[in-house]
């Protein structure tokens, strides 16, 4: 049996190409929930721990972070509910997908093994966040993207030049800056 595309032309190749990475295109663009969940999830968190450090007593401000389990829940259903509305994931829709997960990991390891380095983990994630976040932007063709993947590295240097309190405020603004404000304006052009 012969197969439909062994009789494409050079010119409906290209198409049949461009149609799919258009495809790819709107099933990511779609992340932009992802970026304003775990945006709005880190800045809350941040904040919060930059609070209670500088206005209370409380010994232990950082369980504050344990807001990102309901979050990790939350995209977990809400991806397997988009996989289900995706009728054929793209390559770029599986690379997308596992690099997100493979920082998620990351992230997950760094909070258990944040004693081995001081704790200073607020900078190696906010410099981890930069490939993803690029790379996603990258795969979007999208530039606010590309420049929130750029500001997640320069966060990430500055935040290791200062003390731990005015880090969970630099970790703050770069999520602002890297996450927020791309996720909005991706769930903009997604209307």
């Amino acid at each position: 049996m012969e197969n439909k595309t062994d009789n494409l032309n050079a010119q409906q190749s290209l198409d049949l190409i461009a149609s799919m990475i258009r495809e790819a295109k709107g099933n990511m663009a779609k992340s932009g929930f992802y970026f304003l969940l775990w945006g709005w999830t880190i800045v809350i968190a941040n904040l919060g721990v930059y609070f209670m450090l500088e206005f209370t007593d409380i010994k232990n401000p950082f369980l504050i972070f344990a807001i990102t389990i309901p979050s990790a829940i939350i995209s977990m259903i809400y991806g397997m509910n988009q996989d289900k509305r995706i009728s054929a994931p793209t390559i770029l829709d599986s690379i997308n997908k596992w690099l997100w997960i493979g920082f998620g990991i990351n992230c997950f390891i760094m909070a258990i093994f944040g004693k081995q380095f001081n704790w200073q983990i607020n900078p190696v994630i906010i410099t981890m966040c930069a490939v993803p976040t690029l790379v996603s932007g990258i795969m979007l063709r999208f530039k606010p993207l590309i420049y929130g993947g750029v500001c997640f590295w320069i966060f990430g240097a500055v935040i290791f030049m200062v003390d731990m309190k005015s880090q969970f405020l630099l970790a703050a603004l770069a999520v602002v800056v890297g996450y927020l404000v791309p996720g909005y304006l991706l769930k903009k052009s997604e209307a």
